[in-house]
């Protein structure tokens, strides 16, 4: 009898965890049909782009934000269904070409101000490229209030990035002709921190200064690039492609690309 027992109890257990199994399964494939969202199912984006994404200039960075741009956009095709037709345009006729209809939309640096707002629709940024702060890695210091009065901050000569310390008139300016000349600075104390664009700061502290310096802050300000509609396109491709940055970033596929690039 015991055994009879034991045998219906053994039979129930592994009934029970059948079932658990294949709810289990359900709920992933449930979820794996949800994540996929939206799908595009239009003809593809003629995207307009300007690979040296002037008036920005990234210098020998600018390989690598190319490339890392190309495979974003590969990775925002998986998720949504985007399909885009690059098309290659200059910096004086890039915006033209999206008002005559040449494009359906660009990436560019364009910046987000009310004026070319009241033009534009304008996706997040898919790369922040604003000034950050860098600081020594013993430094407990997050951002430029935190920095007490009298103490020295570098940039880059005629870097509009001093207008940022302008807001904190107790601190003081001291312009460097270079990037190396500007992180020695920090590195030897000489001054309290530096401001410097995000990828160029990355780069740097990342290779040469790794030991020494650390990137304090996220980017100061909104500077980015970034896809743009005109204010009366029809396509949901701004919509679509925000979804999907949102994905990615939560996925951290955004993460990865830029270690990818810019480590």
């Amino acid at each position: 009898m015991d055994s009879c027992n034991a045998l219906k109890k053994s039979k129930a257990i592994s009934y029970s965890e059948r079932m658990r199994t294949l709810w289990s399964l359900l709920v992933v494939f449930l979820l794996a049909a949800c994540s996929c969202g939206e799908k595009y199912s239009g003809p593809p984006i003629r995207l307009g782009v300007d690979p040296t994404w002037a008036p920005l200039n990234f210098g020998e960075q600018q390989s690598y934000v190319n490339g890392y741009t190309e495979d974003l956009l590969l990775e925002i095709s998986r998720y949504s269904g985007l399909k885009f037709e690059k098309m290659t345009a200059n910096s004086s006729t890039l915006l033209d070409g999206l008002q005559r209809g040449q494009y359906d939309a660009v990436l560019t640096s364009l910046p987000p101000y009310s004026f070319n707002m009241a033009k534009y629709s304008f996706s997040d940024n898919f790369l922040n490229t604003g000034p950050v702060l860098i600081t020594a890695k013993t430094s407990s210091f997050k951002e430029l209030s935190q920095i007490p009065a009298d103490n020295l901050i570098g940039i880059l000569r005629n870097d509009p990035a001093a207008q940022l310390i302008t807001a904190h008139p107790k601190l003081i300016v001291r312009n460097y002709d270079s990037v190396p000349s500007l992180l020695d600075a920090v590195a030897a104390g000489d001054i309290a921190g530096a401001l410097l664009d995000r990828l160029r700061a990355t780069a740097f502290v990342r290779d040469l200064y790794q030991p020494t310096l650390q990137v304090a802050s996220e980017p100061l300000t909104n500077e980015g690039l970034h896809l743009l509609q005109r204010k009366s396109a029809t396509s949901s491709a701004i919509r679509l492609f925000e979804k999907s940055l949102k994905a990615l970033h939560e996925q951290k596929k955004i993460e990865e690309l830029q270690k990818k690039w810019f480590r």
